[in-house]
């Protein structure tokens, strides 16, 4: 038997860094804005007639290979997955293959879609023990073990259930809304930039959590203020306003900027200001900052200007759909 299991990863419009436990909580309805996009992880699992694991990833061109389950370490080496295979226990032994889309550390939530893909594949494995809820806390768990800080809440939800979403934290749970928009009009505005510096979000987010917590008023002032332009920017999606949905990207950045030194760089800068003189209404950093992708929202009919001004700057675009459905398993 073969399974596969594929998951997207996300372009974030508003509200991150807020979604990150305890930060939603000082802030009364807070949300997240994020789109799911066909740029995502794949998962493979052949399972085999020994006991032996097989583990491989293409993308990062590593491999661990173990006689049994027991004999897998939980090394520094593709930790991520060892630890769920271990958490998981197949019973017989299989090879599991896993292959990301986008750049490591594009700002797009690629480690979060490669985890929910593995969790997929080997739940399905092990008997579909768990509920797509329940997986999704699990990832959550496993992922902050791997990168030592907590983790935010808005990655997991278009990497298991796709489309245009806006997320809201609150007391009693994490609430997953679908936004009705236009998803193909927003689709043809939207660029999407690699910097070409990878960035690692535990840094700036638990740096700004860190300050958050401490009690610096500037902080929770811009927080709150991308808490809010992520409210109206649910309105002007839903509203199919795409010249205020530029507006508050924009604002979005503003606020984001303010936050730490270390969201923007000197690449990032240069490629928004090239990128707003050939038609692109706004830009912002993708995930935390640092480097990785930027998004960039472009007056009508001026998309590929901004592309080929990008390119010639030093960028890597990335050509994307928006991905209307989440975490999908095929049996081959």
């Amino acid at each position: 038997m073969i399974i596969e299991c594929e998951s997207p990863t996300r372009i974030d419009l508003a509200g991150g860094t807020i979604d990150i436990w305890p930060l939603y909580l000082f802030h009364e309805d807070a949300l997240t804005i994020n789109l799911a996009i066909d740029q995502g992880a794949l998962t493979r699992i052949e399972v085999r007639d020994d006991k032996r694991i097989v583990i491989e990833s293409k993308d990062r061109n590593e491999r661990i290979e173990a006689d049994s389950l027991e004999g897998l370490k939980d090394t520094r080496d593709l930790r991520l997955i060892t630890k769920l295979v271990r958490f998981y226990k197949p019973d017989q032994g299989i090879n599991l293959t896993t292959e990301c889309r986008v750049p490591q550390g594009s700002g797009l939530g690629g480690s979060t879609s490669l985890n929910i893909s593995i969790n997929g594949a080997l739940n399905y494995l092990t008997g579909e023990t768990y509920s797509r809820e329940e997986i999704i806390g699990i990832a959550k768990n496993i992922e902050a073990q791997v990168i030592g800080v907590p983790t935010g809440e808005q990655d997991f939800y278009p990497a298991m259930y796709g489309s245009l979403n806006a997320i809201w934290l609150k007391l009693d749970g994490i609430k997953v809304e679908s936004l009705k928009a236009d998803i193909r009009g927003l689709e043809n505005r939207l660029v999407l930039c690699y910097t070409g510096l990878q960035r690692f979000s535990g840094t700036n987010n638990w740096e700004i959590m860190k300050r958050h917590i401490d009690g610096e008023e500037d902080v929770f002032n811009r927080l709150e203020r991308i808490k809010n332009t992520a409210i109206k920017m649910r309105s002007a999606l839903i509203e199919r306003d795409f010249k205020k949905t530029g507006m508050l990207i924009g604002e979005e950045w503003d606020n984001r900027k303010g936050l730490s030194g270390n969201v923007s760089t000197d690449m990032i800068e240069r490629l928004i200001h090239a990128a707003l003189e050939k038609g692109a209404i706004s830009a912002k950093v993708c995930g935390a900052g640092g480097g990785g992708c930027i998004v960039l929202f472009t007056e009508e009919g001026s998309k590929g200007d901004v592309e080929e001004e990008l390119q010639k700057r030093g960028g890597r675009v990335i050509d994307f759909k928006i991905a209307d459905e989440g975490m999908a398993i095929r049996i081959l």
